[in-house]
């Protein structure tokens, strides 16, 4: 009897899944026919978008038809085109006093981390009288704490993603060259960020490379280190000078699948070592000031870090990430400008008592859509 319930389950998945696929193919001969109908129209580009949309939303309900019916795993992603990600569900995050209080969220995680260790761990140290926030849902988790050694406090925020498209960036009004400048809490609340930090506030300068979106849109790279993050999601760190004409930024832009870049600097750790360069053309590195930094730990595994309160020159810094076990890190924009936002909360203590407002951000964010 249970074999013959078993035999009626699995011929009734199967034929969901052929007629998903017979709707699937119906719709991309449709499309085929639309293209073809219009060739005047510079269609390829647009094209795409319509495709990998069609695509990833198919995914979605084939997902969640077979839920429960066939072992289908559900992947989500994003579209580096959409303004906003989804929104996180607020009975996901949570707070937690005793470092010890997140095992049965480490463990939960344990598919996500698909065998990766996590910095935070439920013996870590933390700052006296802090908080340690969390988030997780099957596509991200995200812990921030603090730890202060001195008068410095480090702010850090550990995260995991299921898909590269959950690392992403936002210019202000979602546009290279808008002119608007807001503060980090403010753009991360508007594109729903589950975590956030504050980019390289490009708009300040005239010079670097900035790509978004896969597209360049700026460069001239004689002074600044560049950070590349391709499509893997993997941190591609290029030293300033060689890659700086207009042509070739576009060619690695290419070769490399490159979805986005900052443009700040200097390259701090880079396979596990300390390679910060002490004297540099911004950030006033020799000196001790707040910093900011994006660190990639493993494969889709980050952590966004600043110190404030009694900053550190960039070489001090490196050598601290290094020894909390990143592979790379990168400096962002530091000063006033270094911020974590959490949320809706910022996390870090900013200095001069607020925000700067800033021209863009970096942020994590759920897969999942509104309303799963």
């Amino acid at each position: 009897m249970e074999k013959k319930r078993y035999s009626f389950i699995r011929g009734l998945g199967y034929l969901i899944l052929g007629s998903i696929c017979t709707i699937l193919t119906a719709g991309l001969l449709l499309m085929a026919l639309f293209c073809l109908a219009k060739p005047q129209e510079p269609a390829a580009p647009v094209e795409g978008a319509i495709l990998d949309d069609f695509d990833m939303r198919m995914n979605h309900v084939t997902g969640d038809v077979l839920e429960g019916i066939l072992d289908v795993e559900k992947i989500y992603w994003l579209h580096d085109a959409d303004m906003v990600a989804p929104e996180p569900d607020p009975e996901k995050y949570g707070e937690a006093a005793d470092p010890k209080e997140l095992s049965d969220i480490l463990k939960d995680a344990e598919k996500l981390l698909d065998g990766q260790s996590t910095i935070f761990t439920p013996q870590a140290q933390i700052r006296p009288d802090s908080k340690i926030t969390y988030y997780l849902d099957d596509t991200i988790l995200c812990i921030t704490w603090q730890y202060q050694e001195g008068k410095a406090i480090y702010t850090y925020s550990e995260v995991k993603i299921a898909h590269p498209s959950q690392f992403r960036r936002f210019l202000s009004d979602g546009a290279f060259g808008s002119g608007k400048l807001y503060k980090a809490t403010q753009m991360a609340a508007d594109v729903n960020a589950v975590t956030a930090s504050n980019g390289d506030y490009y708009a300040y300068r005239g010079y670097g490379n900035l790509v978004y979106n896969g597209q360049v849109k700026m460069a001239g790279n004689r002074y600044l280190d560049t950070c590349y993050v391709n499509a893997e999601g993997d941190l591609i760190l290029k030293d300033y000078g060689p890659l700086y004409k207009w042509q070739d930024v576009e060619r690695f832009v290419q070769d490399n699948d490159i979805r986005f870049s900052l443009a700040f600097g200097p390259i701090l750790v880079e396979n596990g070592k300390v390679v910060a360069k002490h004297f540099y053309a911004v950030g006033e590195t020799d000196k001790d000031f707040s910093r900011s930094a994006l660190c990639q730990i493993g494969p889709l595994h980050y952590m966004l870090v600043t110190v404030n309160r009694r900053g550190q020159d960039v070489t001090k810094f490196a050598i601290h990430l290094r020894d909390l076990g990143v592979d790379k890190a990168y400096a962002l924009d530091g000063g006033q400008t270094s911020t974590i936002v959490t949320g809706d909360k910022l996390m870090n203590p900013v200095d001069y008592g607020g925000e700067r407002q800033t021209s863009d951000i970096i942020y994590f964010a759920t897969a999942i859509p509104d309303g799963r």
